[in-house]
């Protein structure tokens, strides 16, 4: 009886340590599988960093099944899990093992498409072109879910390879939430703007996709102009419940295109309507603010307009918290209104107002000071060839000074199109007198420019990049680069 006892008491236990055994292997699976659908909801909802969190947390968890219970019945779930995980998580390198296995032992239909997903989630980074054939299978799957994921990556793939015509297929059939910017995007490579934007307005006021919308807003600007990226605004503020404090941020972005362009009136529009939605007190109502300030620089026509901007962004810069926007705001209008001692630096400030300030009407009048204040000097000619863009209403009268008092002067030669042999040496003059160092060339040689294209140049007297263009200072008329040795003189220094 001891015996018998003896061995119905080991049966027991063995029944006992069989049931334990398989719930905790249960529970092991379970775990991992709840990781996997917390993953599928973040994906979702386009929260795809946190979704690679759960998805590496749901590979540990099934490589822990795997290993402990090779020969379970759910040990393919188990291997097919661990795999999709990794990759999902981005941990590619680390799926290619359990991948490699799992293709020699499941026969399933639905673990080996899960397979090939993961496979192309993979192949995506580095071999973009082999992702098709990897969703051969999974692209007809009865399963929607699968499907849906196959076009989206089928189409990421395209778009890597600038096959934006079939990107926009693909995302059209894929159902994901992240589909979405990937397809504005793909529309917008084509030119394909209306669309686009009616894409951007699908995304809606999803806060995971707050820089996407930005970014959309810009490019659909760039690509179907200003007034198409304004009506999607519109239509997306009106359809959405964003927040306030974003939907300032894209206002004032808004404005900030037109203010670009040089047209002042939708730009004001923006700032005023961005100071209404935007929350009291924070950086977006100041910066709303002080942009309405730096519209009335642009329209300034000389320095005494700016003295009621400079009262007002003082009042604004010193408001609780800073005002960022106003302080640096400030200290151009400040330098732009101060009359400096020297030419080169009154030719900075000019400068100042033309490229930093955009205000063409205060820029041109005090390119016409400095050619007034002194008549003789080598900045007169230069600083009349730079105001004639600037004053197109004063042209006639510009241009017959140029020709009357300064017709032999290089500047205007040039700016005529006319061959200059003095015109480098004047450029080195100017830059000798303003400290900036003159790269040597080899002997002079007779010189053919073309004439001058108005418009902003690179800065050698005034900005970061002094060292990148030829020494002399910057001009709105500068005649196209010779085609002698001097075509590529050595790069001055800094001064």
């Amino acid at each position: 009886m001891r015996g018998a006892g003896g061995g119905l008491l080991s049966w027991s236990a063995l029944s006992l340590l069989t049931v334990l055994c398989g719930c905790a292997y249960y529970n092991a699976m379970w775990s991992a599988e709840q990781h996997a659908k917390g993953a599928r909801q973040l994906e979702a909802s386009g929260r795809v960093s946190e979704a690679r969190a759960e998805w590496a947390q749901a590979a540990a968890k099934a490589e822990g099944v795997v290993t402990r219970h090779p020969r379970s019945r759910w040990a393919d779930d188990a291997l097919v899990l661990q795999a999709e995980g990794l990759a999902r998580s981005g941990a590619c390198e680390d799926a290619q093992e359990p991948l490699t296995r799992a293709r020699s032992t499941v026969k399933d239909i639905s673990l080996r498409e899960r397979l090939d997903l993961a496979d192309a989630q993979c192949t995506l980074a580095g071999r973009p072109g082999a992702v098709p054939e990897k969703l051969v299978h999974v692209l007809a799957s009865s399963d929607d879910a699968r499907r849906s994921r196959a076009e989206l990556l089928a189409g990421q793939a395209a778009a890597v390879q600038l096959d934006f015509a079939s990107a926009v297929d693909h995302l059209n059939r894929c159902r994901e939430l992240a589909a979405l910017p990937a397809r504005a995007h793909a529309l917008l490579e084509l030119g394909r703007s209306q669309e686009a934007a009616a894409t951007l307005i699908a995304i809606g006021d999803s806060p995971v996709f707050e820089t996407e919308r930005a970014d959309l807003l810009g490019r659909l600007a760039a690509v179907g102009g200003p007034e198409v990226a304004s009506t999607a605004l519109d239509r997306l503020l009106h359809k959405t419940r964003m927040p306030f404090a974003e939907q300032a941020r894209l206002l004032i972005a808004d404005g900030d295109r037109y203010l670009a362009l040089g047209d002042p009136a939708p730009a004001q529009n923006r700032y005023l309507r961005a100071i209404t939605v935007a929350p009291a007190g924070t950086s977006e109502a100041g910066t709303a603010r002080a942009r309405l300030q730096q519209l009335l620089v642009v329209g300034a026509r000389q320095r005494g307009d700016l003295a009621p901007v400079i009262t007002e962004l003082t009042l604004l810069s010193r408001e609780e918290g800073g005002n960022t926007a106003a302080k640096n705001l400030l200290d151009l209008v400040t330098r732009a209104a101060t009359t400096p001692e020297t030419p080169g630096a009154r030719f900075r400030v000019a400068e100042l107002a033309r490229d930093s300030l955009q205000a063409p009407g205060l820029a041109g009048q005090l390119f016409l000071d400095i050619a007034a204040a002194d008549t003789a000097s080598l900045y007169a000619p230069k600083a009349l060839v730079a105001a004639l863009p600037l004053l197109p209403d004063r042209r006639d009268s510009i241009t017959s000074v140029l020709e009357t008092r300064y017709a032999t002067s290089p500047y205007t030669r040039a700016f005529h199109g006319e061959p200059s042999v003095a015109y480098g040496a004047a450029e080195d003059s100017l830059a000798r007198e303003l400290g900036v160092a003159v790269a040597r060339a080899g002997p002079s040689m007779s010189q053919r420019f073309d004439a001058p294209v108005p418009g902003p140049r690179g800065p050698t007297l005034d900005g970061p990049d002094l060292g990148a263009v030829p020494a002399g200072s910057r001009t709105q008329a500068r005649p196209a680069r010779p085609t002698t040795p001097r075509d590529r003189p050595a790069q001055p220094e800094r001064p």
